[in-house]
This record gives structure tokens, sequence and C-alpha cells, in this order.
């Protein structure tokens, strides 16, 4: 029961946290910044609620400003062309645009769980972000299981919050950090294996 507190508080935690960085950064400054640093707390701390202070994530924030920044707006352009390819896609008819269609939002998809793979990478190693673009989306293809687990859970929790709302404000971005670390151990494992350690 106290373990379930624990854990159940230092998601409500990290997640006002990402709300509160997310706003200091004026919403599209401030997101992935405040992800990296969310993450970077989740990591070095776990589940201790004690060591996960609001001073500790602005002081990680402020540290992955520039970074994080630079490779949340890259992912955030691509998924935008993607999604714009993708709003001119649906408006045609037939066989073929519905093929389009669903490459474009499978595009979205992979897009979306290379940038979680590469808030996980930039927490643990330090190297030259086109290598952390490359690692990041590298990782997506390694385990085809793993991806299929990461969008279902992905997904899951969406739909849980659509149905609650109050779980944006208070749990939906830790729980997606939560889960993806916990989803993609395996193939984090892996990339240290064949691809980081010398």
């Amino acid at each position: 029961m106290q373990r379930l507190f624990y854990v159940t508080w230092t998601i409500i935690k990290l997640n006002l946290f990402f709300v509160l960085g997310s706003l200091a950064g004026l919403g599209i400054f401030g997101i992935g910044p405040a992800f990296q640093a969310t993450n970077d707390l989740l990591m070095a701390h776990g589940i201790d609620y004690e060591a996960i202070t609001i001073r500790a994530f602005f002081k990680a924030w402020q540290a992955n400003f520039k970074r994080s920044n630079y490779f949340f707006i890259v992912f955030l352009l691509s998924g935008g062309l993607l999604g714009y390819n993708l709003y001119l896609a649906v408006q045609f008819t037939g066989l073929v645009w519905m093929v389009v269609t669903f490459f474009l939002v499978f595009a979205l998809l992979l897009l979306s769980i290379a940038y979680l793979y590469g808030v996980l990478y930039e927490t643990k190693y330090e190297m030259a972000l086109p290598h952390l673009f490359k690692l990041a989306l590298i990782s997506v293809f390694l385990n085809f299981g793993q991806l299929l687990k990461i969008l279902f859970g992905i997904a899951s929790i969406f739909l849980l919050t659509w149905y609650f709302k109050g779980l944006f404000l208070f749990a939906t971005f830790s729980l997606i950090l939560i889960f993806t670390g916990y989803a993609t151990k395996d193939v984090r494992q892996l990339v240290d294996q064949k691809f980081v350690r010398p």
C-alpha cells in the first residue's frame, strides 16, 4: 500500500512539474526541456518522491533547454510536415490514397516513438544530436513486437485520458515516460551492448 502511494504521488508530482516546465517556456519552447527534465529525474530517482524536487527539476530544465528544444522542434516540424501531407491525402478518394494515408499515419506514430527513444537516450548518453537522431530512429525498428507494445500502451494512456480529462494535468505525461522506459528496456539494453559500448 505504501509503495502504491509512492508511485502515485511520484506520477502526480512529475506530471505537475512537466506542466510547469512547459508553461515556463511559453508552451512550444518549454515542452522539450520539460519532458527531458522529467525523464532525467525519473531515471535518477525512480519513485523516490522526496528526491524529486521543483529545484532539481528546473535545474535539469535549464541544463536541457537548448538541446531539448532543438531535438523537440526538429521532430515537431517533421511531424507537422507528415501531418500536412496526411491532411492533403485524406482529401482524395481511392485505394492508392488509402494506402498513402495509412503509411503517413504509421510514419507519424514511428516518429513519436523515435522522439521518446531520443529522450531516454539523452538521459543516459552524451552524444552529438545527429547521432542521437540516428540512434532513436534505428531503435524503433529493432523489435517489432516491442514497437506494437509501445503503440498499444501509449494509445491506452491517451484513451484513458480521453475519458478522465484530469489525468492530462496529473498523470498522462509522466505515465508515458514511465511506460516507455519499461517497454523499451530490452531494446535499450541491446543498443547499449551493440551500438554504444566499445
